[in-house]
This record gives structure tokens, C-alpha cells and sequence, in this order.
């Protein structure tokens, strides 16, 4: 599926879960939805990123990651760390 900035616009602070392994899950929030001021539109898509919110105690790696929503379902997604901020580790992910 090809996702857009509206699909998880809608989703701002709604729970995802990421699967680290085949039984360890971990918890994000979704806290960011923006669109890349310089970009073009290709296919009628512009580009965007999304920033998730974990806790402090565990930092995950820049990879690809299963990570499910109850409105987006499942889908991997490339998350990269970006830095704390005072309520816990910031991920981004970009879509182009």
C-alpha cells in the first residue's frame, strides 16, 4: 500500500506497535505528520515524514521495522532515531 499524509495526519497520537522480534513488541506514538515544504509532487504524491514517540529505556536502531496501527493496519516502515525529547526517543520515518 502506498501511504499518504493524510492516511496517518489521521493518526496523530494513536498507539503503534513495532515488533521487534517474534516476541518482544514495542510501543510508539505517532506525534508529528509533516509535508516537505520543497516537494514535488509526483504521481499526485508529496513527500512527507512522520515522527514516532518511545520511552527512554530501550533505543532502537536505524532499520526496517513491522510496525502495526488499528486504523493503517501492517506495514514496514525504515525509522531512523533523531534525538530525545522530555517525554521520551524520537524516530522519524520518510516517505517520497
Amino acid at each position: 500500500m502506498s501511504y499518504q499524509f493524510d492516511d496517518f495526519n489521521g493518526c496523530l497520537n494513536q498507539p503503534f506497535t513495532l515488533q521487534l522480534d517474534e516476541s518482544t513488541n514495542f510501543s510508539l506514538t505517532l506525534i508529528s505528520v509533516d509535508k516537505s515544504p520543497d516537494s514535488v509532487p509526483v504521481d499526485k504524491h508529496n513527500a512527507f515524514s512522520v515522527v514516532f514517540r518511545g520511552n527512554n529505556t530501550q533505543i532502537l536502531e536505524q532499520q526496517t521495522y513491522s510496525i502495526s496501527n488499528d486504523t493503517l493496519g501492517d506495514m514496514a516502515l525504515f525509522i531512523v532515531p533523531i534525538g530525545p525529547d522530555d517525554e521520551g526517543m524520537c524516530y522519524e520515518a520518510v516517505f517520497s
